[in-house]
């Protein structure tokens, strides 16, 4: 039988790891941790710890045992997500190159803007593309067939399931941007990765709308889809060149722009669903265009198990299991203009390892948004991360001091 732990224990345990962490005795530190475990096996966020302690001792092959069944069979997605991360840092320690690869990718399919992940592919596959597209350079399906209408320029841009290229095409006497999805994910048994990649067309080219992104073909044999090319980069390369914020002008504009944009998705019954600065495209600062469509859904219809997106960007009510709805585009909407505001994101991945996901606007963040860009801007930044049944009607009333 099971002894039941004593009262108090599982704390001072905790608190001999804090001590023992804080003075550089990591051995002692992983001995309470793994003797809190014994007592608590479900704890898996003093489990990822644990292996972080055992990974600073360099017993790796500990670590990697306590890790793996959290890659696989974690309920926690942040947990999941920060267990697959420490394995990849693992696998690069030991030189397995394609491994660790392979598990920046899957967490570059949860947050496409996560900096370490980027920073460390960027490494292990460096990419050539100012040197290795031949301007003659025509696409090549995955399947070997070659197609001569489009003639790749240039790729813009690579993210984790597609390669986007400033194409010609042929046809058209037009520069596009040419969409293709990654081989690996083009196989039979990833048709779920192909069905999405479709999908996202076929919704965008359903809404035609200025602030929607134009699609003018899809290519099933090749695996690629045509679009318009915008030239002024996205949101998020806009923010990264001002660090502290956008101007006033600026700043209006680009929420007339985006809520203008999405009124127009959301009348046509859609739902966007991973709203964030990297999938929104600029003709020009304040001239917003929305992309990626891919986990967009019917509004009210049938979604699959748990929120898709981007839990940067995920309204509270996502992190309790709520679905995409045109309230959490709202509250997205609202999390990229505080950034927009501020320079900085409303909530960082630490605040989600915390459970911190909520985060109401304090009265000096207030006080300064009121005093840099006026409280007709502030108020709209409230009623966007308002209760859900409070948004729409909320940002409606204010709409018009924009």
């Amino acid at each position: 039988m099971t002894t039941a732990p004593r009262p108090g224990r599982p704390d001072r345990l905790l608190e001999e790891a804090d001590r023992a962490q804080r003075s550089g005795d990591f051995a002692a530190a992983a001995v309470a941790l793994r003797n809190h475990l014994d007592e608590h096996p479900e704890d898996d966020r003093i489990r990822l710890r644990f292996a972080s302690v055992l990974i600073s001792l360099g017993e790796r092959a500990r670590a990697r045992g306590v890790l793996a069944p959290l890659e696989t069979t974690g309920d926690d997605e942040t947990i999941r997500r920060e267990a697959v991360r420490r394995l990849a840092e693992l696998d690069e320690a030991e030189g397995a190159v394609l491994a660790a690869a392979e598990r920046w990718e899957k967490i570059l399919a949860d947050d496409i803007d996560d900096p370490q992940s980027r920073t460390h592919l960027a490494l292990l596959r460096p990419t050539r593309s100012d040197v290795d597209i031949d301007s003659s350079q025509t696409l090549v399906s995955p399947a070997g067939v070659e197609t001569l209408r489009f003639r790749l320029l240039r790729e813009l841009g690579r993210g984790a399931t597609a390669t986007v290229y400033l194409a010609r095409d042929e046809a058209l006497n037009l520069n596009v941007a040419l969409k293709v999805l990654h081989p690996q994910l083009s196989s039979a048994g990833r048709s779920d990765s192909l069905r999405r990649f479709f999908a996202d067309a076929r919704v965008a080219a359903a809404l035609r709308h200025p602030g929607v992104v134009a699609i003018y073909d899809v290519d099933e044999a090749a695996r690629a889809v045509a679009m318009e090319w915008i030239a002024g980069g996205t949101l998020r390369q806009r923010l990264r060149e001002h660090p502290g914020g956008l101007s006033t002008p600026e700043l209006r504009a680009t929420a007339r722009s985006l809520l203008g944009a999405l009124a127009h998705v959301h009348a046509a019954g859609i739902v966007h669903g991973d709203l964030k600065p990297s999938n929104l495209l600029l003709r020009d600062p304040g001239d917003v265009v929305l992309a990626d469509f891919g986990t967009a859904g019917l509004t009210g219809g049938p979604r699959g198990a748990g929120a898709a997106g981007t839990p940067l960007y995920f309204a509270p009510e996502q992190f309790h299991g709520a679905p995409s709805s045109p309230a959490t585009d709202l509250y997205a909407v609202g999390a990229i203009l505080w950034e927009a505001a501020t320079g900085r994101p409303l909530r960082s991945h630490a605040d989600l390892m915390r459970g911190a996901a909520e985060r109401p606007i304090s009265d000096a963040d207030r006080a300064v948004i009121e005093a840099a860009h006026g409280p007709g801007l502030l108020r709209l930044l409230v009623v966007l991360g308002d209760v859900p049944a409070r948004r729409h009607d909320g940002f409606r009333a204010v709409e018009v001091e924009l």
